[in-house]
């Protein structure tokens, strides 16, 4: 089998072709720029040609259990149950919204991210809530100057992690689907 070069070494092409049966992507050249004058050989593609990133990135998909959501194949991927990744049947899991800045899976029970929602007390079980209350106090505490001018910004939001920020609570995987587009849209 032939291999390719990349940065720190070569590539197989089996790997090429596992990398492609399990996430439902491809390796190809990515070209870009007003004339298409510029290239990237080995970058990780939707089917449909779309770039998403580097050969690194293929396989931290495949690492990760991922597939490419088709619908938004740049910052959001379809988690698959361990036991099901690289089946004819893969079992969705959660749907996973990322960036370079980080990202989040989005699982049913879950909440529908909202970058506009400001989080109420009437929203949470109290419990919970006060959980958040004592955490942002501590982390308002602990805090340097920029990191309470942030957190004066975001309010309670700053401690609420991304899958618990939003009014309603997702039911199904299409909501997923749309909480992890809100944040990588959010983020990026």
């Amino acid at each position: 089998m032939e291999s390719k070069e990349i940065e720190g070494g070569k590539i197989s092409e089996k790997e090429i072709q596992e990398i492609e049966r399990l996430t439902g992507g491809k390796i190809g050249t990515h070209t870009f720029g007003p004339n298409n004058e510029h290239s990237l050989e080995n970058s990780f593609l939707s089917l449909d040609g779309q770039y998403i990133g580097n050969f690194e990135h293929a396989q931290w998909y495949v690492k990760q259990n991922l597939m490419i959501d088709e619908n938004h194949p740049h910052g959001v991927a379809a988690v698959i149950k361990e036991e099901t990744y690289g089946t004819d049947s893969p079992v969705i899991d959660g749907m996973y919204g990322y960036t370079h800045r980080g990202g989040n899976m989005f699982r049913i029970g879950d909440r529908l991210f909202d970058a506009e929602y400001t989080p109420v007390k009437e929203d949470y079980p109290e419990e919970q809530w006060n959980e958040y209350e004592k955490k942002f106090q501590e982390s308002y505490d602990d805090g340097d100057d920029l990191d309470k001018k942030w957190m004066k910004e975001s309010g309670i939001s700053y401690v609420i992690p991304f899958k618990l920020r939003g009014s309603k609570v997702i039911e199904t995987m299409e909501e997923a689907f749309e909480a992890a587009k809100n944040m990588s849209n959010y983020l990026s």
